[in-house]
């Protein structure tokens, strides 16, 4: 039991380091698709990723140092259910009326691994049929391809990193781990009762999406501060003035630039927001603002509110006050309630496009 526990406790150390390298794609994925990021979406990502680092983890684990002693068979198997006979063969106390027994006897008749590979690979059935849709056919498919790359790891002594070749490579662990995510597959039904539909889920995040949450704003800001920052580096590097006047002047430049000729010219957009599918439009008629009105918008909050000098003091206040309209639920920040603009989701517009999504295979 120990050579089990011991991948599952690693991959419990290192999933949160993962699982924050994932969460900046996955949000970007999530906001570009569906225009909200739900917890429960995210909830069964990351427990798929963590099953999926628990799996590998089991096949490459532990990993032998030079020098060690091979105790265990590590040669090619191709011969299909070559265990069969030592089951059938094997004399073992078994009895329906003690649960104890069932036990003893998986593991003394040689059951204990074709069962662990078949129960190995039944979560990935499970998920791949609820949380992605994937049919019979693809799922078996992909549990088969998993399988496969699993099987070429331990052939290769994972890919020549390890001293030796330490594990078997083994064509019933190829069919049990198959056969497992076919039987996860089927039993879907079974472990998801009591969990929204894929479909459901979908149609939450659209419903959210339609509207620009202060959340999403702040992924854009995040984005477009960098971008800002990129385009006022060289600026300040270049401009013939004193410290802190060329940071100034800089800071106002890449606003400018980033603020308001690009959202002119690329209809009200800027990189963060055409990354989580946001536009700033007129308010009163919903299509595309003048281009002076991006361009004070920029001045006003990036090159005034946002300057270098100033950022310690106002960055605080603006998130309060972003914390405070979200409580509120009101759309605009007061820069944009002057200038008459106001953010909207293109997400629904681009629902629209995209033709309704299967339901799953029963």
């Amino acid at each position: 039991m120990r050579q089990y526990l011991e991948p599952i406790l690693t991959a419990a150390v290192l999933f949160p380091l993962l699982a924050a390298l994932f969460t900046l794609p996955y949000m970007v994925y999530c906001y570009r698709r569906y225009g909200a990021v739900l917890v429960m979406r995210v909830v069964l990502m990351y427990a798929f990723l963590y099953y999926l680092i628990c799996v590998y983890f089991l096949a490459i684990l532990p990993f032998p140092r030079e020098g060690t002693v091979v105790t265990q068979r590590t040669t090619v198997n191709l011969i299909p259910f070559n265990y069969v006979p030592e089951v059938l063969e094997s004399d073992v106390a078994f009895s329906w009326d003690n649960p104890k027994s069932w036990i003893m006897a998986v593991y003394s008749s040689g059951l204990y691994e074709p069962l662990c590979n078949v129960l190995m690979f039944f979560p990935m059935g499970v998920f791949l049929r609820y949380y992605f849709g994937c049919g019979r056919f693809k799922t078996v498919s992909i549990a088969f391809l998993g399988s496969l790359f699993l099987e070429l790891t331990q052939l290769t002594g994972t890919y020549g990193l390890a001293p030796f070749v330490y594990r078997c490579c083994d064509v019933n662990d190829l069919i049990g781990n198959t056969f497992g995510g076919w039987l996860g597959y089927a039993f879907t039904p079974l472990f998801t009762c009591f969990l929204p539909t894929r479909e459901r889920l979908n149609q939450v995040s659209y419903q959210r999406g339609s509207r620009v949450s202060y959340v999403r704003r702040g992924f854009a800001f995040l984005v477009d501060g960098g971008f800002h920052l990129v385009v006022m580096t060289p600026l300040w590097l270049v401009l013939p003035l004193s410290k802190r006047a060329g940071l100034a002047m800089a800071a106002m430049g890449a606003a400018i630039v980033c603020q308001g000729l690009i959202p002119a010219l690329w209809y009200g957009q800027t990189l963060g927001k055409a990354l989580v599918k946001i536009r700033l439009t007129d308010r009163h008629t919903g299509g595309t603002a003048s281009p002076w009105r991006y361009l004070m918008r920029g001045i006003l909050l990036w090159g005034m509110l946002l300057q270098p000098m100033a950022l310690p003091v106002t960055l605080p206040v603006l998130l309060m006050m972003a914390a405070y309209n979200g409580i509120r639920n009101r759309s605009q920040m007061f820069y944009e309630a002057w200038l008459g603009l106001v953010q909207v989701s293109t997400v629904a517009a681009a629902r629209k496009k995209r033709p309704q999504a299967s339901r799953d295979a029963r």
